[in-house]
């Protein structure tokens, strides 16, 4: 019965925050600091998650060996963890870099009033 709500459980959560970060949508504060690209990423890294989190009852409700079980545990859910983790970092970090590109690129076309003494050009009457 455990098995059964947790798998409930993790889908009733996991699976709309997925969907919603795919399909580019989430809360506010997200997509204020992500880019449309970097909410489908973690779209991915919480379905790679999902999937983690569905082998300990998966392979119990299966009725493999307890050995082979516990391999199985050892193997696929630290790793979906950490692969999950390196997408969200990945998506944040590629985040930072573009919103930082952006903010240049921007400053760079304002001209500032000593942009005009810097270029040899002189305000005032001619």
């Amino acid at each position: 019965m455990f098995y059964w709500l947790w798998m409930a459980f993790w889908s009733a959560i996991m699976l709309p925050l997925a969907a919603a970060f795919l399909a580019g949508r989430g809360p506010g504060w997200i997509r204020r600091q992500s880019t449309p690209g970097g909410l489908k990423v973690k779209g991915i890294a919480a379905l790679v998650l999902y999937l983690g989190l569905l082998v300990p009852s998966l392979t119990a409700l299966s009725g493999m060996p307890a050995e082979s079980a516990n391999l199985l545990r050892m193997a696929l859910v630290p790793m979906a963890v950490f692969v999950a983790q390196g997408l969200i970092l990945g998506a944040t970090l590629c985040d930072g870099f573009n919103r930082r590109e952006s903010e240049r690129a921007a400053s760079a076309a304002v001209p500032t009033p000593w942009s005009a003494v810097t270029s040899g050009r002189q305000g005032g009457a001619s």
